[in-house]
């Protein structure tokens, strides 16, 4: 899985983290449908970035933020109290395509 990106002209490598879950507990928001999404990722290394992007799946601990840099498509778990929906106008990410 692909973790360095570019934001904002600087180069970042996202931490990858892969949280233990319980199979089952995973759901995906529907496809075409899933909300802007505000979260704060973890780098490797250390600090936090805030993303801009889509939501994908989730459980009551854990979500997937999807976003793209212009070039690549990236994917990554964040724990859920990471994550907040958009206000109306606050998001300024990019479409993810698949």
């Amino acid at each position: 899985m692909r973790t360095k990106f570019v934001q904002d002209g600087i180069q970042y490598e996202h931490a990858d983290t892969k949280p233990d879950l319980v199979p089952g507990s995973v759901r995906r928001f529907t496809y075409g449908a899933e909300p802007q999404i505000i979260a704060r990722v973890p780098l490797k290394g250390g600090g936090i970035i805030e993303i801009h992007g889509y939501g994908g799946h989730y459980n009551s601990d854990w979500a997937t933020v999807d976003w793209n840099d212009n070039v690549h498509h990236f994917t990554c778990w964040v724990p859920a109290a990471d994550v907040r929906r958009a206000a109306e106008g606050e998001w300024h990410g990019n479409y993810v395509a698949s």
